[in-house]
């Protein structure tokens, strides 16, 4: 008899630990596993073709920074001879927000290697001072531009935000990428570019 409560006990303090081995697993599993690349915001905008390999649009608009809106327009050239990371976001995006200190970290890492950074910030149910206060509060310092109609955003065919395009020196399309992305996907894809010029 004693030996049958001795077994007991010890299935006892097994079955005590599956809920914490499941627990932990489930934490191993959030942590090692990337983000969904669907983990955008819905834009609603007229859609155009904008395809890797494509060429990109120049656009005029209205540079913004965490004052506000400025009188100051800034004329993208696609074809600037030097390598673009552009974002597409809306202040209120959930998923731009929990990007932002992976874009800044980006910028930090790569500013010095080249390559341009320009944010262009969508007006869709927001105002400029509103998306200057995203700019404040993420520390946005590279060119940040206002697109309070979408212009930009219909050219470039933005479905979602955030929405990644990296544009070689020609001004042709090297990569687009919607959602949310680990920065090891955004700096790989920075670096086969930089590996190759």
């Amino acid at each position: 008899m004693p030996k049958n409560k001795g077994r007991g006990a010890s299935v006892k303090t097994y079955l005590a630990f599956i809920p914490a081995v499941v627990l932990v697993a489930f934490i191993v599993y959030l942590v090692a596993t990337p983000p969904s690349p669907s983990l955008t915001t819905v834009t609603t905008t007229a859609q155009t073709s904008v395809s890797v390999g494509g060429q990109a649009s120049s656009f005029s608009l209205n540079l913004i920074d965490g004052q506000g809106l400025k009188d100051q327009k800034f004329d993208f050239n696609p074809a600037s001879g030097k390598l673009v990371f552009m974002d597409f976001i809306h202040e209120w995006c959930v998923h731009c927000n929990n990007m932002a200190p992976i874009i800044e970290m980006l910028y930090t890492n790569y500013k010095d290697k080249d390559v341009v950074f320009i944010t262009v910030a969508g007006g869709q149910n927001t105002d400029a001072q509103k998306t200057a206060n995203y700019i404040r509060k993420h520390r946005v310092s590279w060119t940040a531009v206002f697109d309070p109609q979408l212009e930009v955003f219909r050219k470039y065919g933005v479905r979602g935000t955030p929405t990644y395009f990296i544009i070689d020196p020609k001004g042709l399309i090297l990569v687009k990428l919607e959602g949310e992305q680990t920065y090891g996907t955004l700096a790989q894809e920075l670096d086969k570019y930089l590996r190759h010029r």
